[in-house]
């Protein structure tokens, strides 16, 4: 990032930001309102830029703003989807993007929470689930072990969770992750499920 450019030259993204923030260089972040709008936020969701996906993913869990009417969670999922996929599968770690395993941390905490939530169809964890193979189906060595290591060993840690993952035992390729990721809670491994993710809005 410029030393005279807080947004790394990303003219999108600084347009986005300070549209909802006063961004002073050497002070903490305040923002203007506590709503967006749901037309705006759709705008940011579909960007191809994932540095505006990073940004749209943290206004999203920052409880200072609320998205007005809501984000569906159909919706919801569906970006969560193509956001976290990408970040396994490039790695950015930006300013506001996530790295491949703070994306696959992030996973668990978004699986654990749609899992608790009645309201919540199961054919959106299915999607869920159907991601992640597909990841590890066709990811190479370092993105097979991030999704293991990071996300699988700590879903199949609650007893329901890990027989919902099961069938991927019928499988040959998914049969390797579901074994490894279970050798994490067989051996005393155990972490919290569902906890919301820090906030990264405001004040970087």
């Amino acid at each position: 990032m410029s030393e005279n450019d807080q947004f790394g030259g990303n003219g999108a993204l600084r347009e986005i930001i300070t549209r909802y923030w006063t961004t002073p260089e050497f002070a903490e972040w305040t923002p203007k309102t506590d709503t967006i709008p749901l037309s705006e936020l759709r705008e940011w969701i579909k960007s191809a830029d994932i540095e505006v996906l990073g940004f749209a993913r943290a206004m999203i869990d920052d409880s200072r703003f609320r998205i007005e009417p809501m984000l569906a969670p159909e919706e919801y999922v569906a970006f969560e989807m193509n956001y976290y996929e990408r970040c396994l599968r490039e790695n950015p770690d930006g300013e506001w993007s996530d790295s491949r395993y703070s994306a696959s941390m992030d996973l668990v905490n978004i699986f654990g929470s749609l899992w608790r939530d009645s309201r919540v169809a199961r054919s959106l964890l299915d999607n869920l689930k159907d991601m992640l193979a597909r990841l590890y189906r066709g990811g190479d060595e370092s993105i097979r072990k991030c999704i293991v290591q990071a996300t699988l060993e700590h879903l199949v840690e609650q007893k329901p969770i890990r027989k919902f993952f099961s069938d991927w035992r019928d499988d040959p390729v998914l049969r390797v992750a579901y074994d490894e990721a279970c050798l994490w809670p067989d051996g005393g491994g155990n972490t919290p499920l569902g906890k919301s993710r820090e906030t990264r809005g405001g004040g970087q």
